[in-house]
């Protein structure tokens, strides 16, 4: 089968653009499939030309220039919809089923209409997030809630979804009555399945939060539970992400923390999976009070490297933690988050139950072996439903018959 993906994958230019482990991950092992030949589609300002197309390990790459982002916020999307909507047109009948990786980036509304079996797989639903943005004068909600506004319009027409929490399958039933939902989980990358390169560094104990300064995340929830924690315990916190430590600064002068000076926040950019894994070794735990999330990769990737997590039961949460089992539960009240840290910073039993458990259930959830047969069996009867014969069968199993 020829699989088109329209996914956020970053053009090489695009140095400063998230990696999207999650996809290039999964990519990397669809392309050892016999029965898959896989090509990317996603689009870039910085290309001098309108189509950039090459291979590169394995995969072929196809990218479209368009607007800036500002300018393309300017369009309501529009002229990048309609770019990748005229290339589709003229090219979507090479490929066999066209996968799309998110509803948030307008991709229902590039591919509406076209006569080519589609899948999309729900990373969140952008619909539901501007009514938990705490500053209703924020720009995130202006930009979330024109997004939603595609959402809402073309997600109806979608009959295919790969899902993966009791929060996204519902949604998606409500957007898209009588659609097909296929239950699948996100791929882990490897490095969170083996164990850390080296021994744990002696020292302050420290506590984790991996959303930057991202206020959705929990941010500032984090620092003021952090000024609480210190007032018992000697610890630190280490920030990955998009973080610099006078953003850090300037938040604990604006919240008035006493208690967080600069030697007690650490801010690490953005970080490789195997220093994540190696960061996960030297820390008690993990700090997660979102807002609102579906399924965060740092929370499944913790879980699975076996450190203890803390994190809101928001949205699609709740399928990925069991309370008291594999994690624990907080609000956003900074004295829940602190509460919770510390019962994890005061009691090495508790730690070592929560995260010998969570590993076991989070890599027999993340098994990479299934998620590649459940989206391969999602290819097949997503095919099936729009041709009414089957998928034609992996060159493998036409040389057995042979």
């Amino acid at each position: 089968m020829k699989i088109l993906w329209l996914a956020p994958w970053p053009h090489p230019l695009d140095v400063d653009a998230h990696p999207v482990p999650w996809v290039g991950t999964l990519a990397n092992l669809l392309k050892k499939q016999p029965e898959i030949e896989l090509t990317v589609l996603n689009w870039s300002h910085r290309l001098a030309s309108p189509v950039d197309e090459f291979t590169a390990d394995g995969l072929r790459f196809i990218y479209l220039k368009t607007p800036t982002v500002r300018r393309d916020i300017l369009t309501l999307y529009r002229r990048r919809i309609r770019v990748v909507r005229a290339y589709l047109r003229a090219h979507a009948g090479a490929y066999d089923l066209l996968h799309l990786h998110g509803s948030e980036l307008q991709l229902p509304a590039m591919t509406a209409g076209l006569p080519v079996p589609q899948l999309l797989t729900v990373q969140g639903l952008v619909s539901q997030y501007p009514p938990f943005v705490p500053n209703p004068f924020s720009i995130l909600k202006v930009l979330w809630t024109l997004a939603g506004l595609y959402e809402r319009r073309y997600l109806p027409a979608v009959h295919h979804f790969s899902c993966r929490t009791h929060w996204d399958k519902a949604l998606v039933r409500q957007l898209s009555p009588g659609c097909t939902v296929y239950h699948n989980w996100e791929v882990i990358r490897p490095e969170f399945f083996q164990p850390a390169a080296g021994p744990a560094a002696l020292g302050r104990p420290q506590l984790v939060f991996l959303g930057g300064v991202q206020v959705m995340k929990g941010f500032r929830e984090v620092l003021a539970a952090l000024d609480l924690v210190r007032r018992q315990a000697d610890v630190r916190l280490v920030v990955a992400g998009q973080a610099t430590a006078d953003e850090v600064r300037a938040a604990v002068r604006r919240a008035g923390l006493r208690h967080v000076g600069p030697d007690d926040v650490v801010c690490r950019g953005l970080l490789a999976g195997a220093e994540l894994v190696q960061l996960f070794h030297e820390s008690c735990c993990l700090l997660h009070p979102s807002y609102v999330d579906n399924s965060p990769n740092s929370v499944c990737e913790a879980q699975v490297a076996g450190l203890p997590v803390v994190v809101a039961d928001v949205g699609g949460v709740h399928s990925l933690v069991e309370d008291e089992a594999t994690g624990l539960f907080c609000t956003l009240a900074p004295a829940s988050i602190a509460g919770q840290a510390l019962r994890l910073l005061g009691d090495a039993a508790l730690r070592q139950r929560l995260a010998h458990r969570a590993a076991a259930v989070a890599r027999q959830r993340h098994d990479p072996a299934v998620i590649v047969a459940r989206t391969l069996a999602a290819y097949r009867a997503v095919w099936q439903d729009f041709y009414g014969v089957p998928a034609p069968p992996a060159p493998a199993a036409l040389a057995g018959a042979r």
